[in-house]
């Protein structure tokens, strides 16, 4: 049965990746509207910063994709996760809607389970050149002009944690155009949308813009339990402020400032496998703020750059501890049948309040923009204080019971540099390092509540030191101007650390913290543009090594939960492809086959894993594949009406629930679509999420035997909006 449905799994990328062919080949003959002198199709330049300076996207020898901004209007990317539906190897899956657990899993890389502190993620959510804290990444896409994900070790240029790759993200720059838009949607599941944005000149040298979102959805998961709600609610509110001056030639300082508010009923309802829950509605709050200042000042031969940035954010979450449903099946195949009504109000709970705050100095030297040998040169600062307050009642388990104070402190300094050098007409060598120096530090103490087993009070206050060292090796050649082969050899550092849940405080033991994460990559990849048929696409063959990932285990003998270092190795290839096409149609398509599996487990190991098991929640094939047109104005005899859209289908395979592999989670099938006639500076539109209406499995927990818990996240979504530009 497995090998059938993996069979099914490679027919529907094939069919995914033949249809793009079959279409790109079909397009040889035809023109999109702008052409060249020459008769060749203009096709748009894609300008991106992953060496930390602008430049052509064909000309970085890096694996990487490029979500515009009118692209995240018109298809309506709200939040960081969405990019997954766009982007080849990247999967962003959610623990039960809650923002602080949708972590970016890049070519097989990413966090095994729940996050072992807030610095411990793999690819970090970069926004106007500061890192955001792993909990605070999921914000709000909000007045974005580009979103840049780059696969791969990155922690050459872009710091620590960036062991699978990273994500850029680019704010609107305020270019003193006034003007602005307004966008209003309602839909079902209680779905409501409004935004604006607005900018202008303020003076000469002084630009400005402002956004504002407000959203809501309604529960998606039935909610069995007595009294208490569906779950899955959620409403957001952000707003985005944005400044530019320019007070001098060659002087320009840039200030975003952010703030968000989000409020659900999320949080961790894992549900038995195609069942309903049973359990007290969770919930979460967050408010989160940020700030970014950049500064750049070009010199005669050189030009300098500042990136300052400061985060807060303030969670509250109740969960219940117990699902009627999960528990009564887990009790029954162990021979002790326990009714579900016994989980009715049993008095199992957590209350968790989180903060943290980064401070974020970042200082760099670089080439001029126009200088034949690009190089930068900078030094960072960075400084986390994260506080964590948690009381747990358990009826099953000594090490939830009790309030526990955790705080984490970590400060980390690097140096770093990067060259990338032409030679010999059409080739260029690039080579960068960055030594990151880490402290980490832990101050928790525990107090029963009086449950059997545990010690009355516990207290830990250790730290631990880090030095890594990672680097970039590259050899690229153009084989034109719109084409490029390249080689590249990567060393990505994590540091290690301390968990921010003290599980073994319960029974006296100290928490040994984590080491550190290393990985060798190797990539192979080409990049083309074809200027006579409208194409370009992109390909990379990739091979990580990874050695000590950390990961959550939990120890039924002790009742304990050390932390296990795995090895992984992933390999596999990727690509991507853009045509336009005729009469106003473009289409786009990207496909990744990924092998993950572990290769190295820990002696004496609690976790079910053995060597040659697939890395939870990675699957062997995924894909997307995405028709748009915009037509020409007279749309049913109206001289300005024009109709648009776009429809786009997502393919995720199956992937292990568990590192022991003990069962599947479901291949996903993601259909959205929109379509819409725009007449003068007013569009009015209809758009689908999800319309095969499927909830779809994110995470998944074997319970015991043929019991299995999964997360879950939203189904079908239809609406109408309308937006204007003024």
């Amino acid at each position: 049965m497995a090998a059938a449905v993996q069979g099914r799994s490679c027919l529907h990328l094939h069919l995914l990746c033949g249809v793009a062919v079959i279409l790109s080949m079909g397009a040889g003959s035809a023109r999109a509207q702008q052409l060249a002198e020459d008769g060749s199709i203009l096709l748009d330049v894609v300008s991106v910063e992953a060496r930390r300076y602008g430049e052509d996207a064909l000309s970085v020898p890096i694996s990487l994709s490029v979500v515009s901004g009118a692209q995240l209007e018109s298809e309506r990317v709200s939040v960081m996760e969405d990019l997954s539906d766009r982007v080849p190897n990247l999967l962003i899956p959610n623990y039960g809607d809650d923002p602080r657990t949708a972590q970016p899993i890049i070519r097989g890389i990413g966090t095994l389970s729940t996050m072992l502190s807030p610095d411990n993620s793999t690819a970090p959510t970069i926004i106007d050149g500061v890192p955001m804290p792993a909990f605070a990444a999921n914000a709000q896409l909000l007045d974005i002009g580009q979103v840049e994900v780059l696969r791969g070790p990155q922690g050459t240029l872009f710091g620590r944690n960036s062991t699978g790759g990273a994500i850029n993200v680019i704010s609107v720059l305020p270019d003193g155009k006034p003007g602005g838009m307004l966008i209003t949607e309602v839909g079902t599941d209680s779905a409501l949308k409004g935004e604006m944005s607005f900018g202008g000149a303020i003076t000469d040298t002084l630009y400005s813009r402002f956004s504002a979102r407000y959203q809501r959805r309604g529960a998606y998961v039935t909610n069995d339990h007595p009294g208490a709600d569906d779950i899955g609610a959620m409403d957001v509110g952000a707003f985005k402020s944005s400044w530019r001056w320019l007070p001098s030639l060659g002087t320009e300082i840039r200030v975003t400032a952010g703030y968000e508010k989000y409020n659900g009923d999320t949080g961790y309802p894992y549900l038995l496998r195609d069942n309903n829950a049973y359990q007290q509605t969770p919930v979460f709050e967050r408010d989160l703020m940020y700030l970014t200042v950049n500064g750049s000042h070009d010199f005669e031969h050189f030009t300098l750059k500042t990136v300052t940035g400061v985060t807060y954010y303030d969670i509250y979450n109740w969960t219940d501890n117990s699902d009627g449903y999960v528990n009564s099946a887990t009790f029954g195949a162990y021979g002790m049948p326990v009714p579900v009504s016994a989980y009715t109000f049993d008095g199992d709970y957590n209350v968790t309040g989180q903060r943290e705050t980064q401070l974020y100095q970042e200082v760099r030297l670089q080439s001029l923009e126009n200088a034949l040998t690009k190089w930068v040169l900078g030094g960072v600062i960075s400084y986390n204080d994260f506080t964590e307050n948690v009381y747990g009642s358990s009826s099953m388990s000594a090490s939830i019971n009790g309030t526990r104070d955790v705080n984490l402190k970590g400060t980390s300094a690097a140096l770093f540099f990067d060259v990338a050098q032409p030679f010999a007409e059409r080739f260029e060598i690039g080579f960068g390092m960055r030594y990151t120096h880490d402290r980490k530090s832990i101050d928790a103490t525990y107090l029963s509540n009086g449950f059997p087993g545990t010690v009355a009070a516990y207290a830990q206050d250790a730290a631990r030191n880090f030095d890594l060292l990672s680097g970039r090796l590259s050899l690229s050649y153009k084989l034109t101007d719109d084409s490029l082969i390249y080689a590249s050899l990567n060393r990505g550092t994590k540091a290690g650390g301390y968990p921010r849940f003290t599980g073994n405080a319960a029974i006296g033991e100290p928490e040994q913290g984590y080491d550190a994460t290393t990985v060798w990559a190797y990539e192979l990849g080409t990049k083309a543009r074809i200027r006579e048929t409208g194409t370009s696409f992109s390909a990379a063959l990739f091979y990580n090594d990874v050695s000590d990932e950390a990961i959550f285990g939990y120890d039924a003998l002790t009742a304990s939960f050390p932390i296990e270092n795995f090895d992984l190795k992933t390999y596999g290839v990727e690509g991507e492809v853009q045509q336009e096409l005729a009469h106003g149609f473009g289409l786009s398509a990207g496909f990744a086959l990924t092998h993950a599996e572990i290769t190295g487990v820990p002696l004496n190991s609690v976790l079910p894993a053995t060597v040659g098991n697939e890395v939870p929640n990675v699957p062997l094939w995924s894909g997307n594949i995405r028709l748009t047109y915009q037509g020409q104005t007279g749309f049913m005899g109206f001289d300005a009406a024009r109709l648009n859209g776009y429809l786009a289908y997502r393919y995720v395979g199956e992937r292990a629930g568990d590192t022991a592999n003990t069962f599947d989670l479901d291949p996903q099938h993601i259909i959205d679509a929109r379509l819409g006639v725009k007449t003068g500076r007013m569009e009015v539109y209809a758009y689908g999420e999800n319309l095969v209406g499927e909830l779809l499995e994110q995470q998944g927990a074997n319970m015991t035997g043929s019991i299995n818990s999964v997360l879950v996240s939203r189904g079908r979504v239809l609406g109408l909006g309308v937006a204007t530009t003024f």
